[in-house]
């Protein structure tokens, strides 16, 4: 059943059962949406993204089970970015299935729950982890003015490793947006389809 949001998008069309009752339903009547790009390169996008995407999350893994209290890049304003992150790449996660699921016409609905989660999913993350890069500077320039005394351990240097990463791919994670793009489909008419001279009765 479509959300309210799509309810415009639909008729409601009268049938006829077996049995002879009259049997109401929705039948799609919106516009319906293609990709914008070749074949070969919405592919290509696709398995762009799940790569990314994939990296995005090993990323965040890593950065968890390597962060600890004893190094200088343990600030709230470090992790609260960093573990934001999580939100945003599960949202991903939806985005990228439905792109290998959805390969035929492609609904309003079906269009944005994909390309509106996976630029929206993509823009977070970036935010996110670019507040995480801003704290990791921040304790940086800490430790070197000798504000933070907690040394610098290989936790910490793993930790701004997998931090910058998961920066750069949701970066590119978000751009990868205009590579699969979609457009509305332009069905021909009755009218199109005829050959020339032939007139068409409405």
């Amino acid at each position: 059943m479509a959300t309210k949001k799509y309810v415009k998008d639909y008729r409601l069309e009268n049938t006829t059962g077996k049995n002879g009752r009259t049997v109401t339903k929705p039948v799609y009547a919106g516009a319906y949406y293609v990709y914008e790009k070749t074949p070969e390169e919405v592919r290509h996008a696709r398995l762009m993204v799940t790569i990314f995407g994939a990296a995005a999350v090993l990323s965040l893994i890593a950065g968890l089970a390597v962060y600890g209290r004893d190094g200088f890049t343990s600030q709230y304003y470090t992790l609260f970015p960093f573990a934001l992150c999580a939100f945003p790449l599960l949202y991903l996660g939806f985005a990228v299935y439905a792109f290998y699921v959805n390969k035929d016409k492609i609904t309003r609905e079906k269009k944005e729950k994909m390309i509106d989660r996976l630029e929206k999913s993509g823009l977070i993350a970036s935010i996110f982890s670019a507040m995480n890069l801003i704290g990791l500077l921040i304790a940086a320039i800490l430790k070197i003015a000798g504000v933070e005394t907690r040394p610098m351990l290989v936790n910490d240097i793993i930790f701004i490793a997998v931090s910058s990463l998961l920066f750069i791919v949701s970066v590119l994670i978000f751009g990868l947006r205009k590579s699969l793009r979609m457009v509305p489909l332009i069905q021909e008419t009755a009218a199109d389809q005829a050959a020339p001279g032939t007139v068409v009765t409405p």
